[in-house]
């Protein structure tokens, strides 16, 4: 029999073997301890071959009864539920005809409208960065990275000098998972001006000195994500931008999944730039769009609009 608590210690090695990032392993085993703890306060030392789906449900109502997670949150929990099984399958532990995820279905969540940053805000964040400065502009330019491109905080820390083509960015995503996004003329434009600062700024620095990041701070080192989240909680203060804007980072890529369905976009598109490998994840953002855009996105495309009848 497999105690539960060394099976999670064997998952979350070869979760590290794999090249996991630290901060979704720490997640996982913090959501399979949690659930362990549960288990053997309950059934004594169980072990996992004991597991069914009745204790997997008996969890779930735990979670609820507990009421500080949401339902959201409960699917995140099974989720790392089904990995961790499916490992212990791998392993040879469980059969899989004898998985206890088999038969459990995610809870059905909130259809929440996500509300994101309008164009007069993001404008007003982007121009309230003067350009006087090499921080200033690399500031400036993280700003129009996060709403031009959509994406992710940790994938912006994450550029390298050589990810940069002519046309393009190499980003290295979830699950080391990569894509590409384009560059914009108005992004082209900043990064030249971004690139003279920092090249000035560097100067007197040898290269092995100098960090291979895009962004560097001011000891030539990549950014660490509180940065960014710094610079851009400072610019929306600034900007006055709504209360009911939670002002991340994931709210800039809210802003340009929104900004691309309003602009006739498909999902599909939407999802290669996102990262997504998923179009139901991608779909949540129309939520946020309200009846008028539909209703202009579907004129602009209407199947008969350039038809002569």
């Amino acid at each position: 029999m497999s105690k539960i608590s060394r099976l999670i210690s064997d998952f979350t090695h070869e979760q590290r073997i794999e090249g996991r990032k630290s901060e979704y392993i720490k997640l996982c085993a913090y959501r399979l301890d949690t659930f362990a703890e549960l288990m053997n306060a309950e059934h004594g030392d169980i072990a996992v071959e004991e597991i069914t789906s009745s204790h997997i449900k008996r969890y779930i109502a735990n979670r609820q009864e507990l009421g500080a997670e949401s339902n959201n949150t409960i699917n995140n929990n099974l989720a790392t539920l089904k990995v961790f099984f499916n490992f212990a399958i791998e392993e040879g532990v469980i059969d899989e005809s004898d998985n206890p995820m088999r038969r459990i279905k995610s809870l059905k969540e909130a259809q929440r409208v996500l509300i994101t940053f309008n164009d007069a805000e993001v404008k007003r964040i982007i121009s309230s960065v003067p350009e006087s400065n090499y921080t200033n502009m690399r500031n400036k330019l993280i700003l129009i990275f996060l709403f031009e491109t959509g994406v992710r905080v940790s994938e912006l820390c994450g550029i390298r000098n050589d990810d940069i083509a002519r046309g393009y960015i190499l980003i290295r995503g979830k699950g080391d998972k990569e894509r590409l996004v384009y560059i914009s003329k108005t992004m082209r434009k900043y990064m030249r001006k971004y690139e003279n600062y920092r090249d000035e700024r560097f100067k007197h620095k040898f290269n092995y000195e100098i960090d291979d990041n895009y962004f560097l701070d001011h000891s030539a080192q990549g950014l660490y994500r509180s940065t960014i989240n710094r610079i851009l909680k400072k610019h929306c203060k600034m900007a006055e931008v709504r209360e009911e804007v939670r002002c991340s980072p994931h709210d800039c890529r809210h802003y340009f999944a929104q900004k691309q369905l309003r602009n006739g976009i498909d999902i599909y598109t939407l999802s290669r730039l996102l990262g997504h490998y998923d179009t139901q994840i991608t779909a949540k953002y129309l939520r946020g769009l309200a009846q008028d855009d539909v209703l202009d996105i579907g004129r602009k495309h209407s199947p008969l609009r350039d038809m002569r009848i």
